[in-house]
C-alpha cells in the first residue's frame, strides 16, 4: 500500500501478525460487543444486524470473528473497517498506533505529529467547553443555543463550547501546556501574525468540535453570535487532520443509526444536526456548510445504501451544487443520492422543531420514491424551455454534458429516454449527440502499470488459492463478469475481497474496462495488491486463456468456499460443546441445525468440484 507522498506502508504478513499479537481479537471486538466465554470461543450479539439470540462468535485461536446470522466475518482489521467504515490503510494505521507498531520511519514521524495536533485540539475543546459552561463571557452564547431549542443534554452530547473574544487566550493556554506555536497553528487553532507571533483563529464564537468516524478530534467549527460582525461560520483550515471535502459533521454519533436505517441524511449546518439528534433522528450529518462533495458521499455510503440531501426548497440547493455532483460522481454514486423536498420557507432545523412528523414524512418520501439527483437536474434544465427544436436541443445538451464523461451505464440510457420524452426529441438524435460529446472529451490518460516498479510491493498474506483466483479474475474480465454478484467472494483477506468485488462490479457495468484506469482508481491497499499480482503474473509469462482459465477459476472458488465452510463448522462445534456444558438445550438444537445446513453446503460444494453448473456464486449458462 502506498502513501500519497510516495512513501510505502508495508502490509507484509510480519507487520500484520505483529499488530495482531499485541491486540487480541477478543479485546478489540470486546470494546463494542459484550462477549461471553463459551469454551474456546466467545459469543455475543452481532453489532452489524439486529438480533436477540447471540450468533456472533470470536475465535481467539484463529484471531477471527464470524456472525452466523448475517454472514459477516474477518479479523481485527475487518472489524474496524466494518464498524467505523474505514479503508484498510486507515484501520491498519489506527491499530498500529494502538499496538505501538511502527509501519515505517516516515509514517511513525507523521503519526507522532498528528497525535500532537490531536492532543492540542482535545485540550482546546475541553477549555472551550469549560468557558461555555462557566464563564460570564459565554452568557449570550448559552442563551442563543437555548433560543434554538437545544437542551443542555444535547449541548453536552456535542461538547459545544465558546471561544472568548480575545486574541491570544487559547494560544497562551496551549503554550503553557507545552505545545509549540507550530503545533497550535498545525492543529488549525491559531494563525501566524504579520507582526510576528500568532493569534487565536476562533474568537467570540460558539465552538463545535468536528470528529472523524472513530470519534477522534480533527477540527472545529465556529458559529458567530447574532448581530456580531464576520462570517457566520468559520471552520478549521485544511490541516494534516482535517479535509473539509471528506468530512461529515456528526458522523461519529450517526454512523450506527445510518447503518441501521441504510440511509444517511445530509443537512447543511451544525445546529440542524443537533436538532435532528435531539428529536431522535440520529442518522443525520452535515456537510460543513459546503456544496456536497464526492468524498462526503463516499464517506456516507460506507454505512448507507443511499444518501438524502436536505438543503433548501430549490431542488436541494443551488444549481451549482447539483452540477458539481453530477460532474464528480460516477453513475453508481449519483444514483445513491436522493433529494428531500422541504416545505417552503423551512430549513431542516425549523421543520424538525416545529413539525417532526412532517420531517419524517419528507425523508420517507425521498426514500420511497427514490427521486435521484439526476431526475431533479433533468427537471430543472427542461422546465420552461422554448418550443423551437434548437432551444430544446440546447436544454438536452446541457443535461447530456453531465453524463458524457461517465463510463457507459444505465444512467446514460435512462437520461436519453427521459430527455426524449420531456423535450419531444428523437431518441437516436440524442444518442448521436451524446456520442459526439464523448468523442470530443479527452480520454483519461494515466501512466501504464509499471510491473517492474510494483513487483516488490509487499502483499497481504494471501493463500495460493486466493492469489490464483483473483489473478485469473483480473486477467479475464469475461470470467469475472460471469460471477454472481449476490454471492460474496470467498476470500479471507479483506483487501482481496475489496479488489475482487470492485473488479466484478466494474466488468459487469462496462464489459471490458481499462485495467490501468481501474487500478488507479482503487484505494491504496487494493491498488497495490492488484499491481503486485499483475506484476507476478506478467513476470511468469502468464497469458489469459478464457476457456481453460474458466475451469481453473471455478475450482479455486469452490475450494475456497469449502475452506470457509470448514472454518464455520469448527466454530460451531466449539459453541455446541460450550452450550452443552451450560445445559443450554435450545442453543444446542439451533447450533446443530446450523451444522446440518453447513454439512449440506459442503457436500454440494464437493460435488460441484466435478459439476460446474452447481458452483455457488457462478451463473448457470
Amino acid at each position: 500500500m502506498r502513501l500519497r507522498e510516495g512513501h510505502r506502508i508495508s502490509t507484509s504478513s510480519g507487520i500484520v501478525a505483529d499488530i495482531k499479537s499485541k491486540l487480541p481479537v477478543v479485546d478489540v471486538v470486546g470494546e463494542t460487543v459484550s462477549l461471553k466465554r463459551a469454551g474456546t470461543v466467545h459469543k455475543g450479539l452481532c453489532p452489524f444486524h439486529g438480533e436477540k439470540t447471540p450468533s456472533f462468535i470470536v475465535t481467539p485461536d484463529r484471531e477471527t470473528w464470524h456472525c452466523f446470522g448475517c454472514g459477516e466475518h474477518g479479523d481485527i482489521f475487518t472489524f474496524l473497517m466494518r464498524r467505523d467504515g474505514l479503508e484498510f490503510r486507515e484501520a491498519l494505521a489506527q491499530l498500529a498506533e494502538r499496538a505501538g507498531v511502527e509501519l515505517s520511519e516516515h509514517t511513525a514521524r507523521e503519526d507522532r505529529h498528528k497525535r500532537r495536533l490531536r492532543e492540542a485540539l482535545e485540550a482546546a475543546i475541553a477549555w472551550y467547553r469549560e468557558v461555555f459552561l462557566q464563564s460570564r463571557q459565554s452568557e449570550r452564547a448559552r442563551a442563543y443555543m437555548g433560543e434554538r431549542g437545544l437542551s443542555e443534554a444535547t449541548l453536552d452530547k456535542f461538547v459545544v463550547g465558546y471561544a472568548p473574544n480575545t486574541w491570544e487566550a487559547m494560544t497562551k493556554r496551549l503554550r503553557g501546556r507545552g505545545f509549540t506555536e507550530a503545533e497550535v497553528i498545525g492543529a488549525g487553532l491559531a494563525s501566524p501574525s504579520t507582526r510576528g507571533g500568532v493569534y487565536d483563529r476562533f474568537r467570540g464564537r460558539i465552538i463545535i468540535p468536528i470528529r472523524d468516524a472513530s470519534g477522534r478530534a480533527i477540527g472545529l467549527g465556529g458559529r458567530i453570535l447574532p448581530d456580531a460582525e464576520g462570517p457566520k461560520y468559520l471552520n478549521s483550515p485544511a490541516t494534516p487532520l482535517f479535509d473539509k471535502s471528506r468530512t461529515l459533521y456528526g458522523i461519529d454519533l450517526a454512523k450506527n443509526a445510518i447503518r441501521r436505517e441504510k440511509l444517511a441524511v445530509i443537512v447543511e449546518g451544525y445546529t440542524d444536526v443537533m436538532a435532528a439528534h435531539q428529536a431522535g433522528f440520529t442518522n443525520v450529518v452535515a456537510s460543513l456548510g459546503t456544496a456536497l462533495t464526492q468524498g462526503q458521499v463516499e464517506l456516507a455510503t460506507r454505512y448507507a445504501d443511499a444518501v438524502a440531501i436536505a438543503y433548501d426548497v430549490d431542488l436541494a440547493g443551488e444549481a451549482a451544487t447539483q452540477r458539481n455532483l453530477l460532474e464528480e460522481l460516477g453513475p453508481d454514486m449519483v444514483n445513491k443520492v436522493r433529494v428531500i423536498r422541504m416545505p417552503a420557507g423551512k430549513d431542516p432545523d425549523e421543520l424538525i422543531r416545529s413539525n417532526p412528523d412532517a420531517w419524517r414524512r419528507a425523508v420517507e418520501e425521498a426514500q420511497q420514491k427514490q427521486k435521484v439527483l439526476m431526475d431533479y437536474f433533468i427537471e430543472r434544465e427542461t422546465t420552461d424551455v422554448g418550443d423551437s427544436v434548437g432551444e430544446r436541443m440546447r436544454a438536452a445538451q446541457s443535461v447530456l454534458s453531465r453524463v458524457a464523461g461517465m463510463p457507459a451505464s444505465l444512467l446514460q440510457g435512462t437520461t436519453v429516454l427521459a430527455l426524449s420524452t420531456r423535450l419531444n426529441l428523437n431518441e437516436q438524435d440524442l444518442r448521436d449527440e451524446l456520442g459526439r460529446m464523448q468523442a470530443r472529451s479527452p480520454a483519461s490518460r494515466r501512466a501504464p502499470i509499471d510491473v517492474q516498479a510494483d513487483a516488490d510491493v509487499a502483499q497481504p498474506a494471501l493463500t495460493p488459492l486466493e492469489r490464483q483466483a483473483i489473478t485469473l479474475m483480473l486477467l479475464n474480465p469475461t470470467l469475472a463478469a460471469e460471477l454472481d454478484s449476490s454471492e460474496r467472494l470467498p476470500f479471507g483477506d479483506e483487501s482481496a475481497q475489496a479488489l475482487g468485488t470492485a473488479w466484478h462490479t466494474a466488468v459487469s457495468a462496462d464489459g471490458a474496462p481499462d485495467l490501468e484506469r481501474f487500478v488507479a482508481g482503487l484505494d491504496p491497499a487494493s491498488a497495490d495488491l492488484a499491481r503486485g499480482l499483475l506484476a507476478s503474473a506478467r513476470a511468469s509469462g502468464s497469458r489469459p486463456d478464457t476457456s481453460s482459465d474458466r475451469e481453473v477459476l471455478r475450482v479455486c472458488l469452490v475450494r475456497l468456499r469449502i475452506v470457509r465452510v470448514n472454518e464455520q463448522l469448527n466454530d460451531l462445534e466449539t459453541l455446541i460443546r460450550a452450550a452443552a456444558d451450560d445445559d443450554a438445550s435450545d442453543d444446542v438444537r439451533e447450533l446443530e441445525r446450523n451444522v446440518h445446513r453447513l454439512h449440506q453446503m459442503r457436500t454440494q460444494l464437493e460435488e460441484a468440484m466435478n459439476t460446474p453448473a452447481l458452483v455457488a456464486g457462478e451463473r448457470r449458462s
